[in-house]
Formats: structure tokens, sequence, C-alpha cells
């Protein structure tokens, strides 16, 4: 079933399905019978407008119904989805279109105004997508009228906006898309901390959709009535393979949030009665920061998933401990994954858990070892984590070549290397220690910043850290942590506990030499801490 398109995948129980909510957002909901719909009229206006098998169209959209009616019509009819952050400056933007050859953008009304005249200059099509789109008339002029923004610089007579495609005419449509085809373009540093375009097919998204499932409870039963939060975007993998595809394919229905907001994901598990929600650390941490993250609708949320960077103790213990006081037996369980390898590899559940672990691979995926000069490690040594998968993608996009940077062939079997230094255990079970990129040299020693942030977080009065090697005039490199302290603690006596705890439990290499409060610790589009910005 997995060697088929994206959209094939998501409709294969559409009649078990179709009457059921597929979308909730704006405090409104929109059943699968409608997502069908929508998807089936963008489907021909892109057709329409020349868009063919092979095509790529650039999909640059918050969480909002579009982002998914778009994703799957670009699919459906065997194009190529380049999914980019609707936050990144323009010459990013623009570099990303013309890299891949796009035909076509979709981006957001209230980031688009900025750069739209851009945009036109530079010869691109463009279809403004608005929440607006998804409101009655009524609705339509409070939420435009009442909005922070006025969006003057679109010009109507240059761009074509969504609300048409919605009304194109509906035609049948010739389905030749495959599995091996490549479906989308996912942008990441890659593996090698340089920014790549890593080409990913149906075939590698859907694997993940049906292994993915197999982690929850009740299996691959259709989830009807049980809402799953979408907070990761679409052009996230995890976002896309896991909060979007699995779900939707499923029959769950997805709660979005267009802008990630601590407070309202706290609102909405407790109006949605949601049962699943996945994320990446720093939202997990904001969450149970939320004085509202309590009360007895917590007992509704059945698994909680957290990937995409390390996730600290305090956060998944603070978590437990409130869903448990409320009555609930969901736990925030840890995960795995890469965009090279479609978002998700491994996973623990409550079948399978150690911990510190961030779980075993998922069902026909090989994770491993290797030592600087490519040899297989036994297991219990740590080395550059490496993976054997279905969900790991074609190639890098160089020009319109695929090239196989990262990818090497061991034992007939094609790896990815990871950039992660892990091990796994005898077990089977993956451990997470360091990316590679973040291990520092100190006086010929390798120091592993995440053992210090381990030290510092668990000391009371620390709400967030981070750790990276800066330079120094005669040792070369020293430690130095940034600390984000809780509000109201006395921050010299913090300093001391830090240096004493850090004295008792790290080596002299892993000790951080220098301290700095912060506010917040900086962080990138994807939400995770950007060591880069920090000085």
């Amino acid at each position: 079933m997995i060697n088929t398109s994206m959209y094939n995948y998501l409709m294969h129980n559409y009649q078990d399905k179709k009457d059921d909510v597929a979308i909730c957002f704006l405090y409104k909901n929109f059943s699968y019978k409608f997502l069908k719909d929508e998807i089936d009229h963008v489907a021909c206006f892109l057709v329409s407008r020349g868009i063919k098998k092979g095509d790529v169209v650039t999909v640059a959209l918050p969480n909002i119904p579009s982002s998914v009616s778009v994703f799957y019509a670009v699919n459906k009819i065997g194009a190529i989805a380049n999914m980019v952050h609707p936050l990144v400056p323009y010459e990013v933007l623009k570099s990303h279109m013309q890299n891949t050859n796009s035909k076509l953008l979709f981006a957001f009304d209230h980031l688009l105004d900025c750069y739209f005249d851009n945009l036109v200059s530079d010869g691109f099509d463009v279809v403004v997508c608005r929440a607006n789109d998804y409101l009655t008339k009524f609705e339509s002029f409070f939420y435009t009228a009442f909005a922070k923004k006025r969006y003057r610089q679109i010009d109507k007579n240059k761009c074509t906006f969504f609300c048409e495609a919605q009304k194109q005419k509906t035609l049948d449509l010739c389905d030749d898309v495959k599995g091996d085809d490549v479906a989308v373009i996912m942008h990441s540093s890659g593996t090698t901390d340089k920014s790549k375009s890593a080409c990913l097919t149906n075939k590698n998204f859907n694997y993940v959709a049906h292994n993915v499932i197999d982690v929850l409870p009740w299996g691959k039963m259709l989830g009807r009535g049980m809402a799953s939060l979408a907070v990761l975007p679409t052009f996230h993998a995890f976002g896309l393979g896991v909060s979007t595809h699995t779900i939707l394919s499923f029959g769950y229905q997805s709660v979005m949030i267009p802008k990630y907001s601590a407070k309202l994901i706290v609102k909405k598990i407790r109006q949605k009665n949601v049962a699943i929600i996945a994320g990446v650390p720093t939202m997990f941490a904001g969450m149970v920061d939320q004085k509202s993250f309590d009360g007895k609708k917590l007992k509704k949320l059945k698994v909680a998933f957290c990937g995409g960077d390390k996730l600290g103790d305090k956060t998944k213990q603070k978590f437990d401990d409130v869903v448990a006081k409320n009555g609930g037996a969901c736990v925030l369980d840890e995960g795995y994954g890469l965009t090279e390898a479609s978002g998700v590899l491994c996973v623990n559940t409550r079948q399978a858990q150690k911990q510190g672990s961030v779980g075993k691979p998922l069902c026909g995926t090989t994770v491993r070892a290797f030592d600087e000069k490519g040899n297989l490690l036994p297991y219990g040594d740590s080395g550059e984590l490496c993976v054997c998968s279905p969900a790991v993608m074609k190639g890098y996009l160089k020009g319109e070549k695929l090239v196989e940077d990262g990818l090497f062939v061991f034992d007939d079997k094609v790896f990815v290397k990871t950039g992660d230094y892990g091990l796994v255990d005898n077990d089977g079970f993956v451990f997470f220690k360091q990316r590679q990129k973040r291990i520092e040299k100190v006086s010929g020693v390798n120091v592993f910043p995440a053992e210090a942030e381990k030290v510092l977080s668990a000391v009371d009065g620390v709400k967030d850290c981070c750790v990276k090697g800066v330079p120094h005039k005669t040792k070369g490199v020293i430690m130095k942590a940034y600390v984000v302290a809780q509000h109201g603690v006395d921050k010299d006596k913090l300093l001391q506990k830090l240096k004493d705890e850090c004295c008792q439990k790290l080596d002299k290499w892993t000790q951080p030499k220098i301290y700095q409060f912060l506010n917040d610790l900086p962080l990138t589009s994807f939400g995770k801490v950007d060591y880069k910005s920090l000085e």
C-alpha cells in the first residue's frame, strides 16, 4: 500500500471517514469530504496553469487548511512540492525557488505583503492564500477589519488568489504517480551543516505513516473523533510526516495551530479534547510552564511524541507529573529522526522504552554506529549514527541532478549519515548523544556540550540553558554556558550553584569557564536552539 502517491495513501480509506472531521481551524470544522473536494479543485487548477508531473511548486504556508489541500493537490498530479518556511527572508525564498526551478508559488497574505513587489519583478507566478478563504463573508469582514496589518502592497492584478483555485471546475485526471517518484523537497542544514535540499519520495512518507501509526496503542484503526494537535508545520519533515500525513491518512482530526503560542496550544488541548500531540522540546517546555496546563481535560491525552532535538529531563518530568496528577496515563515519549529520512526513525513506546534512549527503530529501519573510517562498530560503542530505511531520501538536489552526498553502501544496503554521535545498545535501543558538529575539542579532548547542559538544566532555578565552545587566546577553546533563569531567582546564588554542580559532576574540560545569563535562548525557524547566533 505504501508504493503509491501520498494522495492515494491519504484516500485509501476515504469511504469510511468522508463525513468525519479532518481539520479544525479558527473554531471551524472541515470534513474529509470537504478536504478531498478542495484537493480535487486545486489539482485541476494546477493543471489549468500548465503544471505537470515532475514540475516543482513552492508551498510557503503556515498551518492553515490550504497548506494541506495545496500539498496533496500537487502530489495528486505528480508534481513536486518545494516546502519552504514562510518566514524566511525573501532572498532565501528566491534562492529555493530558483534552485528548484519552481513554476508556481503559494504564499500567505500576512507574510507576502513585504516582498510582493520583489516576487513580481523577479518574474515569479504567485497564488495568495488567506485565512479568509475558510471564513464566511460575515466572518471574513471582521477578521479583515480587526487585523493588525493592512495588505496594501499585494496588487490583485499581478497575482491569483486561492479562492479562484477553490472554485476551479473539476475534471478526471490521469493517475500515473508512483511510490518512487520524488514528491517533496525539504530544506535542511544537511548532515554536513551546509544548507541542502533533500528529495523525498511518496514511498518515504507513506512508510513513515504506515509504521508510526503502529506506535499508537490502538494501531491502524481509524481514529474517528480523536483529535491531534498540528503545531509542527508542513515544511518540517516531522510535521508533514506525522502531524499531517499520518494523522489524516488514518482518520483523525487535525487541530491546526497557525502560529506557535504555548498559551494557545494549551487552550486547544483543553477545548478539543486532544488525544495526540507531537512537537519539539521548546514547544513542550513552553507548554508545561503555562499555569493553564492543568485540569481534568489532560486525562484525554493518550500519546505525546517529542523529537527534533534533545528533550530535557525537567520538561519530561513536569509533563508526566501534571498529566498523572489529573488522572492521565500519557507520558512524553522521546523519538529521533532527520529530514533526510522523512522526519521519524525511532521512538519510545509503551511496549518498548528505555530511560535516556530515543527508542527503537521503526519496523524495517536499521540504525547502527560507524567509526570515522566507515567501519561498523559493535553494539554499545559510540560513533556516528547511520540509517538504512525505506524512509531515506533519494538524494540531495544539486542543479537539476540528484547527488548522493551523505549516502553510502554497506553490506549491500544504502545508509545515510546522520551527523549525530551516539550508540545502539545490545537491546536495539538508540542513544543520541550529540550533533557531531557540536562536539568541541578542548586541550585535545572531545567535549560533549550536551553533558554539561544536562547537569545545568537539573539545577533548581534554571529555566533553560545551552553550552558551546568559544575561542580562547591561550587554550584555543573553552566552554561557555548560556543560562535562562526562572523568574525571581537570585542570579548570583544560582551562578554559584551551577559552578558547584559542574565541579562535582563534570571533568575539567567539560566544565563551563564562562557563564552568561539571557532572557531567552535564540531559536531557529524550526524551534531549535540557534547555537550559531550565540557569542
